[in-house]
């Protein structure tokens, strides 16, 4: 954590008190010019409130939406829930900055919404609370995902001790369900919250169109200034790091030390609620829901990848034609820039999912300086734009002290595959927490005592217990690195761009036609993998369960001896 997270930071944040601290010659000579145009400076004063009000108003409204659709989900006999979890990877793995060009397009003078609704959809999503919408209606799979692994983990056992003590539907809800999937609904809010304050796509797009300053584009425009004013952007960074602190104490505060254990052996999945009537009703709700979200902006982007002028020929006549994949495969590091972020995503989620499973390891230990500071430097490292990230990773790697011992990282693909995984690692730790929570932690001690390697605890009860936990976090690692824009535009190496920039470079020269047929293409490809992992995994778990039901009904058969005059859960 030291190297992937810490140093990288400490090497950004130290610009904005010793502005000169990594120039040939270095000088320790401090300067607080960065600290003081926070407050003396009207744009940097209002993109921090704005980004500030922004991420609590989208943490809230994309909780209660990944709630319900959890719910629907995993809990309900809702029709199509194969196809609806498909949905939300669909809307997970595609970038920010591709769906708000998708709608930029349709909001654009003279095009089709713009046309049919005289521009009274135009006027309510260029505004904050259109930015709102539309960031809530992306980042609610965060949410549904931590949640979703927090109601797979509830036992039936629950839900008929509290109906045996009398407890109604509302109650039942109230008292005993949320209150044990607190650790996973704060663990998605919190993700949303952070990912708000780094969300560099929509604050170069919706957001500044709509005149709605947010922090990371002021941090944006002063990497991009001439002179480069990094001081000025390690201090706009303080604000993102400073508010995520506050979020994890509030987290910590309304959890504490509280248990949520619900896992344990032989304990049964709750049953499914019935809808009756209401199933097509709320399979409707949900498709529009998923239809907004997703579907038209995507429906813009596929379009355009079918005109001869992109998203021009959208407005005007042109006739569909397949030109734009023909050259998005021709073009230099076309399919090149594919395969390259496939690799990085491949190797930068599976290291993901091993460091995080110890860290998450780590993470249940109570108490203890050294598991609080681990805590604090994950959870700040969520508020990092990628763009400040990929900043220390330069000042780092590319210090004269590094070169002169021939540690020479920067410019090479190990710099790059290093800051994913240091940007996925906070995500990762954060979903499986809800899920590690549930786990008793009676059951990994008496498997220790047993003489239980570390690895066996792992294999047999970690990995049976959240493994589909751990397969959606491979697959959240391995879209989100595929799609990383900031860090990739920094650290990409000569002569390798990855995908995200390749689309960005098609954009910016007005070949619209080839980026959207870039995206659409590679979009394709991420969800087919997404979808057979997924499909495989579902496959796992029933086996699993099939297995788990065996055994359950042989102890039945032979229960085991009493102890103590209480059947021995251990035996």
């Amino acid at each position: 954590m030291t190297v992937l997270v810490v140093l990288p930071l400490l090497a950004l944040l130290a610009q904005a008190v010793f502005p000169n601290l990594f120039s040939v010659p270095a000088s320790l000579a401090p300067s607080t010019a960065g600290l003081q145009s926070l407050a003396s400076d009207p744009y940097m004063l209002a993109s921090g409130v704005n980004s500030l009000l922004l991420s609590a108003a989208t943490a809230l409204l994309a909780s209660a939406i990944g709630i319900s659709v959890a719910y629907l989900i995993v809990l309900t006999d809702l029709p199509g829930r194969r196809v609806v979890w498909g949905l939300v990877w669909l809307i997970l793995i595609s970038p920010s900055f591709l769906l708000a060009q998708g709608w930029e397009l349709l909001l654009a003078p003279g095009g089709l919404t713009n046309n049919l609704l005289g521009g009274v959809l135009t006027r309510v999503l260029l505004s904050p609370v259109g930015v709102t919408l539309v960031l809530s209606l992306k980042l609610f799979p965060f949410s549904t995902v931590a949640v979703a692994s927090g109601l797979e983990g509830l036992g039936q056992d629950v839900v008929h001790a509290a109906r045996m003590g009398g407890a109604r539907q509302p109650d039942l809800w109230r008292r005993i369900l949320l209150p044990l999937l607190m650790p996973a609904i704060i663990s998605g809010a919190l993700i949303v919250f952070a990912e708000v304050l780094s969300d560099f796509g929509i604050a170069a797009t919706l957001a500044q169109t709509a005149n709605f300053p947010l922090t990371t584009f002021s941090i944006y425009a002063a990497l991009e200034q001439f002179p480069v004013n990094f001081p000025e952007a390690a201090a706009t960074s303080l604000v993102l790091v400073g508010a995520v602190v506050l979020a994890q104490w509030g987290q910590r505060a309304i959890v504490g030390r509280r248990a949520f254990t619900t896992r344990w052996g032989g304990n049964r999945t709750l049953a499914a609620v019935p809808l009756g009537r209401r199933r097509p009703y709320l399979l409707a709700a949900v498709l529009a829901l998923m239809a907004v979200a997703f579907g038209i902006p995507a429906a813009t982007t596929v379009a355009a990848s079918f005109m001869p002028g992109g998203a021009a020929g959208l407005i005007t006549s042109g006739h569909p034609t397949i030109a734009n994949y023909v050259h998005a495969l021709q073009i230099p590091y076309g399919a090149d820039s594919f395969a390259n972020s496939l690799a990085y995503a491949a190797l930068a989620a599976t290291l993901g999912v091993l460091i995080g499973l110890l860290i998450a390891l780590a993470w249940r230990r109570k108490g203890g300086w050294l598991t609080g500071i681990l805590q604090g430097f994950l959870t700040t490292a969520i508020a990092v734009p990628g763009i400040v990230l990929g900043a220390g990773y330069i000042f780092l790697w590319d210090m004269p002290v590094l070169t002169h011992v021939g540690l020479l990282l920067y410019g090479t693909p190990a710099a790059l595959l290093l800051a994913y995984i240091a940007g996925g690692l906070p995500y990762s730790v954060r979903v499986a927490a809800g899920g590690m929570e549930q786990i008793p932690t009676s059951a990994i001690t008496a498997a220790r005592v047993s003489g239980g390697s570390l690895a066996t605890v792992v294999r047999r009860i970690i990995l049976p217990m959240t493994g589909s936990t751990w397969v959606r976090i491979w697959l959240m690692l391995f879209a989100g690195v595929v799609f990383e824009l900031p860090v990739s535009q920094l650290l990409y190496p000569p002569g390798g761009p990855t995908l995200a920039v390749s689309i960005v470079h098609q954009f910016h020269n007005t070949d619209f036609g080839i980026g959207a047929a870039l995206t659409v293409m590679s979009t394709a490809a991420i969800a087919a993998v997404s979808l057979l992992l997924l499909w495989l995994g579902q496959g796992s778990g029933r086996r699993t369960r099939r297995r788990a039901a065996v055994r359950a009904g042989r102890e039945a058969a032979y229960p085991a001896p009493l102890i103590g005059g209480v059947k021995g859960e251990g035996a």
